[in-house]
């Protein structure tokens, strides 16, 4: 009797370490970074939907070493954690989910040919993701994509501040609207594109597949300017003029004294 109850102890053991290792009984997380998602904001969305600690992220983000970026993120993984649905398996680490984000990146540019295409426009690779993450923050609809990456060429070209308050809002981590201060667009930062000419050093966020093809494929256009004139709808107004951007900052100017998105 004693070896029956023996013998059912060992089989009750052997089914409950059965059932931690069958896959359907492991519970997974799952991971979801909006395009433009930045490095502070992937780290809040892997501990609400994952059991990896927010302790093991920055510890892994301290060691980029060991992410798998390229040599020309030097070591800075912003913009290199690809926004995407990842399937978090029990057990995974801190480095190995940012390593799996890094390589959907990589996977990505070579898929869209980002190094070729670049070259065509005067461009390298990371200035392409530089530039899809700018088209990430200062457009909302997919057709406007291309144009703003127009926009920021045509001011290249000039040469042009691009004067992006996207760029001073990365800096000073600004939130609840789309608008800068004098003393914020004065901050000396090389991020800041009101103070110093050509693109930032690197993604002020992560892009996505279709800002990234966008900055690949601008729009034909002269334009130099751009504001949004209603904040709810994303609706833009594109200008070749500083006079006749300035007549659309003036319907922005009417929409913000009757909207609170402003």
């Amino acid at each position: 009797q004693a070896g029956f109850f023996t013998l059912k102890k060992q089989m009750s053991a052997d089914a409950a370490l059965g059932a931690l290792v069958d896959k359907r009984n492991r519970v997974e997380g799952t991971v979801t970074l909006p395009e433009g998602s930045r490095v502070g904001q992937i780290v809040t969305a892997i501990v609400k939907g994952s059991d990896i600690k927010q302790s093991a992220l920055l510890a892994a983000l301290k060691k980029p070493e060991t992410l798998g970026l390229p040599s020309v993120a030097h070591n800075n993984p912003e913009g290199y954690l690809f926004p995407a649905t990842y399937t978090v398996e029990p057990g995974t680490t801190a480095t190995q989910l940012l390593r799996q984000m890094v390589a959907k990146t990589l996977s990505t540019a070579k898929r869209l040919d980002i190094g070729t295409r670049a070259k065509a426009l005067g461009l390298t690779g990371e200035q392409i993701l530089t530039v899809a993450s700018i088209l990430e923050y200062e457009a909302k609809k997919d057709s406007d994509y291309p144009k703003v990456a127009r926009v920021l060429y045509n001011r290249l070209a000039k040469p042009m501040r691009l004067q992006l308050d996207s760029t001073v809002s990365y800096v000073s981590k600004r939130k609840g609207d789309v608008f800068t201060t004098d003393a914020e667009r004065a901050d000396p930062s090389a991020y800041n594109t009101y103070t110093h000419d050509g693109l930032p050093p690197g993604p002020i966020g992560s892009p996505g597949e279709k800002t990234i093809e966008a900055s690949l494929n601008p729009a034909q256009g002269s334009w130099l300017y751009f504001v949004a004139v209603n904040l709810d709808t994303g609706e833009t107004i594109f200008s070749n003029t500083f006079a006749e951007h300035q007549r659309a900052v003036d319907k922005l100017d009417a929409y913000c004294k009757t909207s609170p998105a402003c």
